[in-house]
């Protein structure tokens, strides 16, 4: 065990680090200091013992006199009582001691902290000094501290930020330069060091009154209530990591009997305070069944978050939390910002942030798509807490067992305990390790004549994950059609079966198994589906420097027989896809690809009033339209559909001739019943529709929308098609145009209907989702449902500013104007029109002002 007399350890850990020429050491460095050590001392201290020394990895046992004395000796003294006596006579004449019992043991326990805090800010998977306090942690303590009862504890899963936890909180109240409790003692230790001292047969009482020297039989807790004057305040006592993993169950429960009796001897002394960390799983194994007795309630601060059914007392990391740990790392706020309500959700969890932290600082970048990401955060935990751990077969063995019993999700996403683990004793252990891992999580609904203890996956994206590898694994570890043909077959129609797929195309792609990526994209999948697996795709191989091999999965001609227009839509149209659409440029053959791509981006530019870039894509659209029959004889062409709504945005200018055209359609456009029109028509109609709502004229968007509805039904009866979407929001802001709200408010029901069901099918395309928003808030204004009105115009808000899409942002801000001005908020109306002439400022599109912004 650590030997917890040694108060100069944090001070001979300065000096050697001084001496090597740090101010922190890595884990990298031990070996380079080992070196220097034997050339300067002729003496050998391994790595491994640097990294115990320098709380980089565990320690259970005492530093030995020969590594002390070398390492003094490093630093130019004598031995280690040369040190020791060196700096003792040095803080002597720098600072007046306090001798008073309280004082001596304050001194001890300063130092024990401050040796173990170090060492969990060297453990810690992300620089300290860049991740972030838990705001709730410190709320919990502070609450505990002000009660009277006598120990809390801090419940959770592994990698939940526990000891972190519990570092920030020590530095918050008592070691830290604005300490709220720096009267108190504070013994923080972690449960190695108490459970080997507890297990020799010390109790707590005995081993704190050896620390406070008292003799005589005397207790400390007896003195300091004699001697009130001589309590400087509460004696605090943290234990971290009071788990079974790492010490054994059944040594646990002597330590926590041991704990339990020193809690409840408390009674009488109300200054003496303990706080614990532990991990879910051994909260149900040890401590759950205390619960029933009163007087664990009496002496138990659990606080208002604990969950019965998961064991967890601490909820996930806050988003504002998550946002400064990304912040500490460099991360733009414009990247912050990009992020999806999902991806930031999944970020909450402390071992994912922490794993996208490290990937990003490793690679030098910036920023990472949060998708690719995601996959590559998933992969990396799985195989930390699975295959590298020492009781692999036999998680693996629960795993597929877990499988089975769900039937890769289709009898539900829980199983009962009893089932999984029934007749297999052998892998209670392994078990144990996946509950306390986060891998399983088990669920109790037991009743009092019942045992009912359910186990699910702690995530859905693990389930996926074991099930695409179950089918791997099952057909030789290789991508065959005969295993996607059983994939496709065992998952019709599911959601489901697309997430299980891309994790199949991401082990094609890190075996290189160009022919099982091939056929994964022969697929009979919908086009949303075809559309997220090419971006990952892409995506991966941009970031890996290999986008040369695209040109090996996708070979000359391959596009020609499966357009890309097949694969991509209207979710496409976000900031973050440019880089994609600009990879698939190069990729495509034909002029409708070239021409879905250029008229995504163009439409991308348009809507961010980024006037230069939509004269780039309307240079490339030109060229495309003057190399094609087809397009060449439109009666409008895309490019001059375009340029129309261009030259009206840039200058206000009206084509007349073009106008006339637009305004009689009917006359020119004759379309054969059902035909399935062209990326040509589609961006035609698409720009059609745009020149109405921009010039105002709502009833010609009502009757042109109705015009291609029944022309085209394939379109109105398409629920998930985003084209279709876009084409009923633009039809629901004509009907507002007219005063038709009846009809307004049907479509805007509609189409937040079917974003609600489907929204996993809606990746990034969230663009719809803000205009429905606008649209919606529009009609709560007119029905005065302010309340209403305020909180969906400013969940839009949020959408459009993470978008860029300053074209909506107009449209939001004239709505927002409106409701501020009625309810009288002039600080809120003065923001937005302020935020409004920033727009101005930025964009030559100087003629879309005043149609948009209705103030």
């Amino acid at each position: 065990m650590i030997d917890l007399s040694y108060d100069y350890i944090i001070t001979l850990q300065q000096e050697v680090l001084r001496k090597f020429g740090v101010d922190h050491i890595q884990p990298n460095q031990c070996k380079h200091l080992a070196q220097s050590i034997l050339k300067l001392t002729g003496k050998l201290v391994s790595e491994t013992t640097l990294k115990r020394v320098f709380g980089l990895a565990v320690t259970q046992h005492s530093f030995s006199r020969y590594t002390l004395n070398t390492l003094a000796q490093y630093c130019r003294f004598r031995d280690w009582e040369d040190f020791q006596e060196h700096h003792q006579q040095r803080n002597t004449r720098l600072r007046p001691t306090d001798h008073s019992k309280w004082g001596d043991i304050k001194k001890k326990a300063a130092a024990v902290s401050h040796y173990t805090m170090l060492t969990l800010k060297n453990r810690s998977g992300i620089p300290f000094p860049q991740t972030a306090p838990r705001q709730y942690c410190l709320s919990h303590i502070e609450r505990f501290l002000e009660s009277d009862y006598a120990a809390t504890v801090l419940i959770a899963p592994a990698g939940w930020g526990k000891s972190i936890a519990l570092v920030h909180a020590a530095e918050h109240n008592w070691f830290g330069r604005n300490a709220l409790h720096p009267e108190d003692i504070c013994w923080f230790i972690n449960a190695h060091a108490a459970g080997s001292l507890l297990l020799k047969g010390f109790s707590l009482s005995t081993w704190l009154d050896n620390q406070l020297s008292l003799g005589n039989g005397e207790n400390f807790r007896e003195y300091f209530s004699a001697h009130p004057d001589q309590k400087g305040g509460r004696l605090v006592l943290i234990i971290d990591g009071f788990d079974e993993i790492t010490m054994g169950a059944d040594k646990l429960k002597i330590l926590y009997n041991k704990l339990e009796d020193f809690v409840y001897s408390n009674d009488l002394h109300p200054w003496v305070k303990v706080i614990l960390s532990i991990r879910s799983s051994t909260w149900a194994e040890m401590f759950q069944q205390s619960l029933q007795y009163p007087a664990f309630r009496k002496y138990w601060y659990l606080g208002p978050e604990m969950d019965e059914d998961t064991n967890t007392n601490i909820p996930l990391l806050s988003e504002r939390e998550v946002k400064d740990v990304l912040q500490s790392f460099d991360f733009a706020p414009s990247a912050i910002r990009s992020f999806s309500d999902s991806f930031l959700q999944k970020l909450r969890h402390p071992y994912y942030l922490q794993l996208f932290c490290q990937f990003n600082h490793s690679t030098g970048q910036s920023f990472v798509d949060e998708n690719l990401s995601l996959v590559e955060i998933i992969s990396r935990f799985i195989q930390h807490r699975v295959f590298n751990s020492s009781t692999n077969t036999f998680k693996i063995r629960i795993i597929e067992k877990m499988l089975q019993l769900l039937d890769m999700g289709k009898n539900g996403l829980r199983t009962d305990k009893s089932a999984l683990l029934k007749q297999n004793p052998e892998l209670f252990p392994a078990y144990k390790e996946l509950i306390a891992d986060n891998i399983l999580v088990e669920e109790n609904y037991s009743q009092e004549i019942m045992f009912n203890v359910k186990v699910r996956f702690a995530h859905n994206f693990l389930l996926e994950y074991f099930t695409a590898m179950h089918f791997i694994e099952k057909h030789g570890e290789t991508i065959t059609e005969a295993m996607l043909r059983d994939v496709m077959e065992y998952f019709q129609q599911s959601r489901f079966r697309m997430s299980v797929v891309k994790w199949m195309l991401r082990f094609a792609i890190m075996h290189e198994q160009i022919e099982s990526i091939q056929r994964i994209f022969t697929l009979p999948l919908a086009t949303i589906e075809k559309a997220h697996l090419l971006e990952y795709l892409v995506l991966h191989y941009q970031q890996s420097g290999k986008q040369e091999q695209l040109q090996q999965i996708f070979p000359h001609g391959y596009f020609r027989k499966r357009p890309i227009s097949t694969f991509i839509n209207d979710d496409f149209i976000h900031f973050k896809k440019q880089k994609l659409l600009n990879t698939l440029l190069g990729l495509a053959e034909s002029t409708e690809d070239k021409l879905k791509i250029r008229s995504n981006l163009f439409t991308m530019a348009m809507m961010r009033l980024d006037a230069e870039q939509s004269e780039i894509e309307l240079t490339g659209i030109k060229k495309l339209c003057a190399g094609n029959e087809t397009l060449k004889e439109m009666w409008i062409t895309p490019y001059d559909a375009f340029f129309f709504i261009y030259e009206y945005l840039k200058f206000g200018a009206i084509n007349e001739e073009m106008r006339d055209k637009i305004y009689h359609y009917a006359r020119h456009w004759s379309i054969p019943a059902k035909k399935n029109f062209s990326v040509g028509d589609e961006t035609v109609y698409r720009a059609i529709c745009f020149a109405f709502l921009l010039m105002g004229d709502h009833q010609q968007m009502i009757g042109f929308s109705e015009r291609l509805f029944s022309e085209h039904p394939s379109i109105l009866f398409n629920r998930t098609d985003p084209f279709r979407l876009m084409l009923l929001c633009w039809k629901a802001q004509a009907h507002l145009g007219v005063n038709d709200m009846a009809s307004a408010k049907r479509i805007c029901a509609h189409i937040e209907r079917v974003l609600r069901h489907y929204s996993t099918d809606f990746f990034n395309g969230r663009h719809l989702e803000a205009l429905q928003k606008i649209i919606a808030a529009e009609i709560w204004y007119r029905e005065k449902e302010f309340n209403k009105a305020i909180r969906a115009a400013e969940s839009a808000m949020d959408i459009v500013q993470r978008l860029e899409f300053k074209i909506f942002a107009l449209l939001n801000y004239g709505v927002l104007n409106r409701i501020y001005q009625h309810l009288q908020m002039d600080k809120q109306k003065n923001d937005a029109k302020r935020n409004i002439i920033i727009i101005c400022e930025g964009t030559s599109f100087k003629q879309v002002i005043p149609r948009l912004v209705q103030l």
